[in-house]
């Protein structure tokens, strides 16, 4: 029983740390193709537009189209965008941020 908690430990911090983990590319990748989103009148009730971007799966980026997702209140969303660093470049995904 007195190995198993810091093992547990030990795990605990692998996976958070392999979550944080970025994908680094040489070349920053541009959108496979231009999505045209036909806008209706007015967005759905309560929902605001996403557009597309890239995401992590299975240690590559994909594309991922763009979406409607329900508004946050008090929130509001950043895009996501590449990031160069000295071993090339990275995606930082968008989030919420709390409105000042």
């Amino acid at each position: 029983m007195k190995i198993v908690k810091p093992i547990i430990v030990i795990l605990f911090f692998m996976t958070s740390f392999m979550s944080h983990a970025q994908i680094v590319v040489k070349v920053k990748p541009v959108a496979p193709r231009t999505v045209v989103m036909v806008s209706p009148a007015r967005a759905p009730h309560g929902q605001v537009w996403i557009n597309g971007h890239w995401v992590v799966k299975n240690n590559n980026y994909h594309w991922q189209d763009g979406y409607y997702v329900n508004h946050r209140r008090g929130y509001h969303f950043v895009e996501g965008h590449w990031k160069q660093n000295r071993h090339g470049w990275v995606w930082v995904p968008g989030k919420w941020k709390r409105n000042r």
